[in-house]
């Protein structure tokens, strides 16, 4: 189940992260690459099917960037990125009088690494959790069971997803049994 990714040259070993992306992304990479006249293997994402609707794609990371990485990239194997911040570069948010959750807001080709490695989530809460990816670079994750929290939680993944011009997915994601299943789907509030 896990995903394998890693990258190593003759040179040294680079960081290789992950990040989540529509299962779309590989073919309109594809299709951009070529037409940017980019070479056949450079044309091809090293991405792999995770939950329903999603693709879990490695990146390859600099200090102060990252980038995909592609068939061009030798040796891709499995993630070797660490999670630099405590609670995996979680931040915990309050909803006034509701709730709490957890979002992870940095575009730094790592946010594929709670998919990968849901063990970062337990670092925040040994209850299972909902993750959502709604948009490149943010990961928002609580704990279900709370309704009004379920729902300005939904509505708000929703509503990032509708606004984005590179939307990841409205699904909601729960890690149980060693898999990643769909919870449910995130719906603009029906009063809107």
């Amino acid at each position: 189940m896990l995903l394998g990714l890693c990258l190593g040259a003759a040179w040294g070993t680079s960081v290789v992260g992950a990040v989540m992306e529509p299962n779309d992304v590989v073919d309109q990479y594809r299709v951009q690459a070529k037409e940017a006249g980019l070479p056949a293997p450079a044309r091809e994402l090293v991405c792999k099917s995770a939950a329903e609707g999603l693709q879990v794609c490695a990146t390859v990371l600099s200090d102060s960037s990252w980038r995909y990485a592609t068939d061009a990239d030798p040796g891709v194997v499995k993630p070797t990125a660490d999670w630099l911040r405590p609670q995996a570069g979680f931040r915990s948010k309050e909803v006034d009088g509701v709730g709490r959750y957890w979002v992870r807001e940095h575009n730094d080709g790592r946010e594929g690494l709670v998919f990968v490695r849901p063990e970062a989530l337990k670092s925040i809460t040994k209850v299972p959790m909902v993750a959502a990816w709604p948009v490149p670079g943010i990961v928002i994750a609580w704990v279900p069971g709370n309704p009004s929290l379920d729902q300005i939680l939904s509505v708000g993944v929703a509503k990032m997803v509708e606004a984005s011009n590179h939307p990841i997915s409205a699904k909601l994601y729960q890690y149980d049994d060693n898999e990643w299943t769909v919870w449910g789907e995130a719906k603009p509030s029906p009063s809107e």
